[in-house]
């Protein structure tokens, strides 16, 4: 049966999506220019992936697959969908060249003598020099971003004008996003549905933030990249409420049938490996790359465990309750 609660919450949360996924187009426009911006999203980015890495791991992974797993004689194959899920986030990501770091490469040293005579022929040290040349022009624009605590003004970096970055990474986030409001649509009880939907909310506007400052970043207008922007803003929520509208009044005040609860368990397991190939991808990796001092890393992990801490807290009363 689906309480009364459970519709007007799945309501509250439509529009709660929205307005998070407006607040994240808005960002990267309204504080480019602010010296701190990028910092503070940093920091509020790890907290979304500790969020995403609870709601996937304690949440979603436990409670998927019982009526899927069960369907195929309790073969594991939920695991198998959110390995799909894994594999496709990072596949896209990776493809699109969504990279937010730079390598950096060794200076090449020819060795000399105490008396700084060089030890390498003429021909040598040309080829060294070359390569010198070569290395240090094609990394001229990345090595001034690599300082994470320089000012960063997003309007003013270079625009190369590559739209698959942006189409590339557009998809992957689509595909995330439909399989997480999906998911949410299905939760047909109070505390899954608050569960589900707490993660959303809090990493909604990160995605869109991330997608807003690659469209500014390859070259796009603020009309070119609303292309983009909107319909992944309104991805997770449209498809959020139609899952749940096909669900409550096809079910009426009766049990959910067997067949929403399997593609329940098939969204849900795909969107917990969505959920952990951005955790990895799109925090970890980027949020804690080798650019930061290890002081900064240290309060970045902590604030990664101070989200995941946030889902924790639920389980962890809700298991005190039982007992």
């Amino acid at each position: 049966m689906i309480e009364k609660r459970v519709l007007v919450f799945q309501i509250v949360a439509f529009f709660a999506n929205i307005a998070v996924g407006v607040v994240g187009i808005a960002l990267p426009y309204l504080f480019k220019n602010n010296k701190n911006v990028e910092k503070i999203m940093s920091y509020l980015n790890c907290a979304a992936g500790g969020v995403l890495g609870g709601v996937s791991i304690i949440h979603i992974l436990p409670e998927t697959g019982a009526t899927l797993n069960k369907l195929v004689r309790d073969f594991p194959l939920s695991f198998y969908i959110t390995f799909a899920g894994l594999v496709v986030m990072v596949s896209l990501v990776k493809l699109g060249a969504h990279s937010h770091q730079h390598e950096e490469k060794p200076k090449i040293q020819s060795p000399t003598t105490a008396n700084g005579i060089s030890l390498l022929t003429s021909d040598q040290n040309e080829r060294i020099e070359h390569e010198e040349h070569s290395h240090s022009h094609k990394n001229e624009d990345s090595d001034q971003m690599s300082n994470s605590e320089q000012a960063v003004n997003i309007g003013d970096r270079i625009k190369t004008n590559n739209k698959g970055a942006v189409v590339m990474l557009l998809i992957g986030l689509m595909i995330h996003d439909i399989s997480e409001g999906v998911s949410l649509g299905l939760c047909v009880t109070f505390d899954d549905t608050l569960q589900m939907f707490l993660a959303i909310f809090l990493h909604k506007w990160c995605e869109q933030v991330c997608q807003a400052i690659c469209g500014i970043r390859e070259g796009l207008t603020f009309k070119q990249n609303m292309a983009y922007l909107v319909p992944l803003c309104l991805a997770t929520p449209v498809s959020q409420i139609v899952a749940f509208m096909i669900i409550y009044f096809t079910t009426g005040s009766g049990e959910i049938p067997q067949t929403a609860l399997i593609i329940q368990d098939v969204f849900m397991s795909f969107a917990a490996g969505t959920f952990i190939g951005i955790m990895f991808e799109e925090v970890i990796e980027v949020e804690m790359s080798h650019h930061n001092n290890n002081k900064q890393i240290a309060l970045k992990i902590l604030t990664f465990i101070g989200g995941f801490g946030i889902i924790s807290i639920a389980s962890v009363y809700e298991w005190f309750s039982l007992q």
